[in-house]
């Protein structure tokens, strides 16, 4: 482990030790500054151990306002554990999801879109887009790549322009192809211009991304997904 881990592993353990000790739900914790003095690590080292923080839910980052202890009521959890729409996983958890805005284009697929599905680089996919709201606020940018024909199926995704189908749906309905296998890679990144005009956020702003792999029964890959969540709306949960 190197000096920079290292630092980062003592000030993510500091911060929860703080967390637990001395704040309570809805405390503004001290800047970012002043943090790094008590742990006596880098201001960068702090703001790395936040955004982790962040990601699990255990504090909630308001941009040009500060950090605060989030409440268990907070957030709206976002469970991994099982193959489900996000619509109905945010339901799950007693909030409302709503699709704010949808499109379908055909595009030369991303190199990271290509090489999950297995195809030459720059083929053309589907690529829908979509944002979500959760509890009214915009909380999930997501991408979906598609080939444009799985096995002998040509494929047609303008039913995942509607609120009522998910991806999952229509891979099962319309590609005839049902959802065997989910593969989630998760990390902290921030808004670039993009993410950030999606979700109304200001650029830098700190977010969480997913990159999905969807494959069908004998490991064929069906699609490839990005999506960006806001974490002081959605608390993202992985349950093993």
């Amino acid at each position: 482990m190197g000096r920079r881990d290292t630092a980062a592993q003592a000030a993510l353990h500091g911060l929860r030790a703080l967390l637990q000790e001395k704040f309570q739900p809805g405390d503004r914790l001290p800047t970012e500054q002043d943090l790094s003095e008590m742990l006596d690590v880098s201001r960068g080292t702090v703001r790395e151990a936040l955004g982790v923080l962040a990601i699990e839910g255990a504090v909630i980052r308001r941009w040009g306002i500060g950090t605060f202890v989030a409440g268990t009521r907070d957030l709206a959890p976002l469970s991994m554990s099982k193959i489900l729409a996000y619509r109905d996983r945010i339901q799950m958890a007693g909030h409302t999801a709503e699709l704010v805005t949808s499109s379908c284009d055909t595009v030369p697929s991303p190199p990271a879109a290509a090489e999950a599905l297995g195809l030459p680089a720059r083929s053309p996919v589907w690529q829908v887009t979509r944002i979500f709201s959760v509890d009214d606020v915009r909380a999930a940018y997501m991408r979906d790549y598609v080939p444009l024909k799985i096995g002998t199926n040509e494929i047609d995704p303008s039913p995942m322009l509607g609120i009522d189908t998910d991806l999952f749906t229509f891979l099962d309905r319309g590609a005839l192809r049902p959802a065997a296998q989910v593969i989630t890679d998760l990390e902290a990144v921030l808004a670039s211009d993009q993410g950030a005009e999606a979700l109304r956020v200001p650029v830098g702003y700190p977010l969480a991304r997913t990159l999905q792999t969807v494959f069908g029964h004998g490991d064929v890959p069906l699609a490839y997904g990005v999506t960006l969540h806001r974490t002081d709306i959605v608390r993202i949960r992985i349950t093993r």
